[in-house]
């Protein structure tokens, strides 16, 4: 603590505040005062700050997108377990390109949580560890090395997926891949493992994270040469747009072109819908972060605590043979 004080040239008194997020401390001040600790590689003593702040009891929620059933399902199961503790939710939301995150993560330190349980964070990995280093952060659907997290095995499911669609016969397949980022390319490389285990080249074609963005990538692909006749979306929303493009061609789901999603969020499950997916265990995702978040706040000396569930394949209309 003495060498970011002189580095920043502040009292160690400061030092502390700064990261304790206490009153006494400018904005300006404590930006730079976390800035020189980072550069040091300085990490506050966590029983301690525990120690110190004790009665710090909410635990804060960062959810990237309230438009993604998914993250309404993963905030389901933390709630479900954190009316059980007494503990209040603090919420932040982030956003589809990730540029909100670190700002989401601060309002909540701000907000004097105890931890944070962090959905969907677009954050590089050595970032979120830093942040880490400061407020217990819990990662959910994405594991990252030194923080506590919980996820779902997604190479497992998204080779579920594609075998499924091999056996189903399908030799013509895309999978529209989620934009490259730490933590977020397991599903990729899922599918082009089962692909490549099928003999066969892996067809990849890059997204973002936008039901509009998936459906012109998918008009593109079945006006192009060699048209797919299998789409493996590396989620529900981009696979309900893969069949909005499908249905104003006419296209029957299933027959004349097969779709699968990953999530098993409730539009998949709608009626008429019926899309074939993987099922994420959004739910018992966020039960398992918010235990882990109430073990880390009680026992802020254990380890890191990581766990990682198993998807399921769901099976419904999308997804038939070729034709």
């Amino acid at each position: 603590m003495l060498d970011v004080a002189r580095a920043a040239g502040v009292s160690r008194a400061l030092v502390s505040l700064a990261y304790r997020d206490a009153h006494g401390v400018s904005p300006r001040t404590r930006e730079r005062i976390l800035a020189r600790g980072e550069e040091l590689g300085y990490v506050p003593d966590r029983m301690a700050a525990s120690l110190a702040s004790r009665g710090v009891g909410s635990v804060g929620v960062h959810l990237q997108d309230l438009h993604n059933d998914v993250f309404a399902l993963i905030h389901d199961g933390i709630r479900a377990v954190m009316e059980h503790s007494g503990r209040d939710l603090v919420l932040s939301v982030g956003d589809l390109e990730g540029a909100r995150d670190l700002a989401s993560l601060r309002a909540l330190q701000g907000a004097r949580v105890g931890t944070v349980i962090a959905a969907g964070l677009l954050l590089p990995d050595a970032e979120l560890r830093a942040f880490a280093a400061r407020t217990p952060v819990v990662s959910v659907a994405r594991a990252v090395e030194g923080v506590d997290s919980v996820c779902t095995d997604n190479a497992l499911g998204a080779r579920l997926a594609t075998e499924h669609l091999l056996a189903l016969g399908h030799r013509r397949l895309v999978f529209l891949a989620n934009p490259p980022s730490d933590g977020y390319l397991d599903r990729r490389r899922g599918f082009e493992a089962a692909v490549a285990g099928a003999g066969l080249s892996p067809r990849t074609v890059g997204i973002g994270y936008d039901r509009d963005g998936a459906a012109a990538a998918t008009a593109r692909l079945l006006d192009g040469e060699d048209p797919p006749t299998a789409v493996f979306a590396h989620n529900d929303r981009a696979a309900l747009g893969v069949l909005d493009v499908a249905v104003d061609r006419g296209l029957v789901p299933g027959r004349d072109l097969s779709v699968v999603g990953y999530d098993n969020s409730s539009p998949g499950r709608a009626p008429g819908t019926a899309l074939t997916t993987v099922d994420l265990r959004a739910e018992e995702l966020g039960r398992v972060a918010a235990r882990i978040a109430g073990d880390r706040m009680e026992h802020p000396e254990v380890p890191v605590m990581q766990e990682v569930l198993e998807p399921r394949l769901v099976v419904r209309g999308t997804a038939g043979p070729p034709a």
